[in-house]
């Protein structure tokens, strides 16, 4: 409905109506800048709603398109779920995305007076008890409005990088290492070796949709057992529709390279195999020069021998030759992670309740109880975190 500033703001609710928004939002998405934005891009949102939605939860799109003159200028993803009694407006794919923000062209007074008028027709054309919006990095473009409407959920992390431009070439990226860094991927190799009987190799999977298939079959079910081992649970890793979802996402292209560093949204799989046997895997997105590293695994039976500790030298370097700018390790910060980075980009929670059913839950739940249950949860052996984080509901993804 038109509004100030001549706004005219449309809510598009359910699959259905998602399904007409392919034109208006890829033009958006090619004209917003930035390159965060990469669990907005309708190459992973439109394959998520057809593969992903939770009936159980009763999950819907919902999403707001706001034109001005005609044109559009900001579109909010959202969809509607549901945690027990309480009804939630929340980003659409969390909590398979990693990153959460809007699309526009819009910035400063203009782009927060647009986000008002969105999320009054929002409210108006669903019930929601709360909005929950996770994952808000410092610089996505709706995290100045969050911080004049919303509260502050009592989680903030942050994701750790590695900016590629630091080095000219593979010799700069590998003088970064000191001797004894050096040492132990040539241990690591040389053990690997030992034990399969043949030096590993590092290629990017190719071979058709299939083949990918087949591939993320087996680097899923070995992230389970390395997440089971561990008494760590994610939704979208338990998910039985994961494989289906990532195998039907476009793989990276440009230039007729497959995996190179494109603005478009594109999938690349690498793997490490000594032989016949595959011995690790990580799954990527390529975005605008961005590399996000969004599934790592090894073969359970090897964890020992540290593959993925190889392959993720191996995974850089090749970004690095691809041209990415930035080898993104995603949240949260782990110990794992920060030899692998050279920075870490501050990321937070954000809520806004709607009722007092909404109230309860954000300031009793999201900004007490929640991190009291964490710290503890954190803190007990692997066998009593199994069943406790999917029980409590507040495990990473919850």
């Amino acid at each position: 409905m038109p509004a100030a500033r001549g706004w005219d703001v449309r809510v598009h609710v359910g699959a259905e109506a998602f399904a007409g928004l392919e034109q208006t939002w890829r033009f958006l998405q090619d004209r917003s800048e930035g390159d965060v934005q990469a669990f907005q891009n309708w190459e992973w949102c439109r394959p998520w709603v057809r593969h992903c939605l939770d009936e159980a939860r009763d999950e819907k799109p919902v999403i707001a398109v706001v034109f001005q003159s005609g044109e559009p200028v900001l579109l909010l993803p959202f969809m509607l779920t549901r945690q027990g009694p309480v009804s939630l407006l929340r980003w659409l794919s969390d909590p398979f995305m990693q990153y959460g923000d809007v699309l526009s062209t819009l910035s400063g007074p203009a782009l927060n007076d647009a986000l008002d008028q969105a999320f009054a027709e929002v409210m108006r054309a669903v019930r929601a008890d709360i909005v929950r919006l996770r994952h808000v990095r410092d610089d996505a473009h709706i995290r100045p409005y969050l911080d004049l409407r919303f509260r502050r959920a009592a989680w903030e992390d942050g994701a750790p990088y590695m900016d590629l431009t630091q080095f000219a070439d593979e010799a700069a990226y590998d003088a970064r290492y000191t001797r004894e860094q050096r040492r132990r991927r040539r241990r690591i190799r040389k053990a690997l070796k030992k034990a399969l009987g043949g030096e590993p190799a590092f290629e990017t999977v190719t071979g058709g949709s299939e083949a990918i298939r087949a591939e993320i079959r087996q680097l899923i079910e070995q992230k389970r057992l390395w997440l089971h081992d561990r008494g760590l649970y994610s939704r979208p890793l338990q998910s039985d529709r994961v494989v289906d979802f990532l195998a039907s996402l476009p793989v990276g292209m440009a230039k007729g390279a497959q995996g190179a560093c494109a603005e478009d949204f594109g999938l690349v799989l690498t793997r490490m195999r000594v032989k016949d046997r595959v011995i690790s895997w990580e799954l990527g997105f390529r975005y605008r020069g961005r590399h996000h590293a969004y599934i790592t695994a090894h073969d359970h039976e090897l964890t020992r021998l540290s593959p993925g500790r190889l392959h993720m030298d191996l995974s850089q370097r090749k970004a690095l030759k691809d041209g990415c700018r930035i080898f993104d390790l995603l949240v949260p910060v782990v110990p794992h992670k920060m030899s692998w980075c050279s920075d870490v980009a501050p990321v937070r929670d954000f809520y806004l309740p709607l009722t007092a059913k909404g109230r309860a839950v954000g300031m009793a739940y999201l900004e007490y109880l929640r991190p009291w249950l964490r710290r503890i949860y954190q803190k007990l052996p692997p066998f009593l975190r199994r069943g406790g984080c999917r029980f409590g509901g507040f495990c990473q993804d919850a």
